[in-house]
Formats: structure tokens, C-alpha cells, sequence
């Protein structure tokens, strides 16, 4: 590869980088805030509320952070006046490392506490690999949502619902509130 390609290649990768960030016009952050809110309140709950309940509360959480997830991206879309099909591989990014998830949680029968640290896990290499191409913010939260939730689950246990909840989820909102002031 001679000096003129390799220039030429770094500038597409530059050029895919900025054409994602863009397009985002700021909203990534907004969906670091949607979702820190929402592990906030589910494993908060998960932590606090009798087992009857948690798992009606996340299935509410869940399908009312997608339902707005979706809101947001078509917003964000019509908001940038940019048409781009990028928010369409975003959602596929994610549905496919959900889908990744749904299978080992079956194949290896996981138990409570596993699945919830697997999707952490899921989603904090989501954001460091989405994060080469966006932001580097992004990457570093999910290098650090890792280490929480690793840690939370090695060090203390019994209160690994409570720490993901506070610790993660205040994570993400603080972190969405200051991409979405850097980016807005």
C-alpha cells in the first residue's frame, strides 16, 4: 500500500466519522440519557421490589425505551435535515448484538444475574466499537460500564442490581447529558 492510499483510506474512515456524528446531531446523547434513566429505575427496582414484579417492570422499560429510541431517531432525522440511512445500521447494530444475547442466554440457560450482566456487557462493547466511529466519549463509557459492572459483580454481589442501577446509569445520563452539550 503506498502513502497516497493510505491517505485516502484514513480520509473515508474520517469522512464515515463524520458523516455519523452529523447525523446524530447531538442525539446520541439523548439516548445515553433515555437509557442510563432507564437502568437507573429497572435495576434500582430489580435491587428493591419483590421478584413478582421485576420482570413486568423491565418489559415495560424495555418496550417503552425502544418505542422512544425509535421516536428519537426520527426526530434527530427530520430535526439534521441530513437524509442518511445511517440510523437504519445503527438499529441493526443493536437489534444484532440483542439477538447475540437472546442465544447465549438460551443456549447456556443463564440465571438472573448472568443475563443482566451479559446484556451490560452486550452494550458496553456496543458503545466502545459504535464509539471508533462517532465519539471517542462513547467508547470510554463502554470500556467503563465494563469495569463497573465486572467489578460490581466480582466485589459486592448482593447490591450488583443497585451499583449497575446508580453507578451505570448515572454513567450514561451524565455522559449523554455532556454529548449532547459538546454535540447540540
Amino acid at each position: 500500500m503506498d502513502q497516497h492510499q493510505a491517505l485516502d483510506d484514513l480520509k473515508a474512515i474520517r469522512q464515515i466519522m463524520d458523516r455519523a456524528r452529523r447525523t446524530s446531531g447531538g442525539g446520541g446523547g439523548w439516548f445515553m440519557v433515555l437509557w442510563g434513566v432507564i437502568l437507573l429505575i429497572g435495576f434500582s427496582g430489580s435491587q428493591f421490589l419483590p421478584d413478582v414484579y421485576v420482570g413486568g417492570m423491565w418489559a415495560v422499560l424495555n418496550v417503552s425505551g425502544m418505542a422512544i429510541s425509535v421516536w428519537l431517531g426520527i426526530r434527530m432525522g427530520r430535526r439534521s435535515g441530513i437524509s442518511s440511512p445511517i440510523w437504519r445500521s445503527i438499529l441493526l447494530w443493536w437489534l444484532s448484538l440483542g439477538t447475540f444475547d437472546v442465544l447465549l442466554v438460551w443456549l447456556f440457560r443463564l440465571g438472573d444475574r448472568d443475563i443482566a450482566l451479559l446484556a451490560i456487557l452486550t452494550v458496553a462493547l456496543g458503545y466502545v466499537l459504535f464509539g471508533l466511529f462517532s465519539h471517542w466519549i462513547i467508547s470510554a463509557v463502554g470500556a467503563l460500564m465494563a469495569l463497573l459492572a465486572v467489578g460490581a459483580m466480582l466485589l459486592i454481589p448482593d447490591y450488583f442490581s443497585l451499583v449497575i442501577g446508580v453507578l451505570i446509569g448515572g454513567l450514561l445520563i451524565g455522559s449523554g447529558l455532556w454529548l449532547v452539550r459538546e454535540e447540540g
